[in-house]
């Protein structure tokens, strides 16, 4: 619960009433523009990334799902000065001056650390705020970090309470339709999966090479998939963890 807490005093010392994201459907409707990104934006359904639910699936440390991320926060900020974006950080894996070569204001980027079993309440509470253009999730921990060791092994012995991912999935993205908040969801495509997310839009990622990125379009809201894609990688990261090579 005190993560919990501490995400709320946070949220309420936010000047809401400076943040355009509440006002972001009848503004502006229109997919986030990734503008320094453009080979990459050409290769998505419209050009950038719809309003809701966007999946990055890609495998582990290998995929280039950070870089991707952090191209829509600095996009997400570029839409005014009072723009801000969130990222869901369980294992503070994210490293600053990365972030900062990726072109993102660390000033209007908000990084929370919630215990991961606390993750998909947490993640609810930043979406439902209405407070951010563009918020990050980093759904699945490093299969051999010591604190995704221990939450298999307190799993082996009670029952999890939390929601299913599907439907946190479907709860973030009734959140976010209100205020045209962009859900970002990085994922393991390695990560065996019981059903299918109700996302906006899924793209599987890859780095065939490390100057370039390999982009599918594998679920889409008006049913468009295609065949990958090859666009050049952005070179900008050296992100521990997830991000290491990506």
């Amino acid at each position: 619960m005190a993560a919990a807490q501490e995400i709320e005093a946070l949220l309420d010392r936010l000047d809401r009433s400076k943040l355009r994201v509440a006002r972001a459907l009848l503004e502006d409707p229109a997919a986030l523009s990734l503008e320094d990104w453009p080979e990459l934006g050409e290769a998505l359904p419209d050009r950038g990334l719809p309003r809701g639910v966007v999946e990055l699936a890609a495998p582990r440390a290998l995929g280039g799902s950070t870089s991707v991320a952090l191209a829509a926060v600095q996009a997400g900020q570029g839409r005014g000065e009072g723009a801000f974006c969130a990222w869901i950080d369980p294992e503070s894996s994210l490293y600053a001056p990365g972030v900062v070569a990726a072109g993102v204001d660390l000033r209007r980027m908000i990084v929370v650390a919630p215990p991961r079993a606390q993750l998909g309440r947490i993640a609810l509470k930043v979406v439902s705020s209405g407070a951010f253009e563009v918020v990050v999730i980093d759904m699945d921990p490093a299969a051999d970090s010591p604190i995704s060791h221990k939450l298999r092994m307190q799993r082996s012995s009670r029952r999890d309470k939390g929601w299913a991912p599907e439907l946190l999935v479907r709860k973030l993205a009734l959140a976010a339709e209100p205020c045209g908040t962009t859900v970002i969801l990085l994922t393991d495509a390695l990560r065996p999966r019981a059903a299918a997310w109700p996302v906006a839009l899924r793209l599987e990622l890859s780095r065939p090479r490390p100057e370039r990125l390999t982009v599918r379009v594998a679920k889409d809201k008006r049913g468009r998939v295609g065949v990958a894609k090859t666009v050049p990688f952005r070179p900008l990261l050296r992100v521990a963890g997830w991000g290491s090579a990506g």
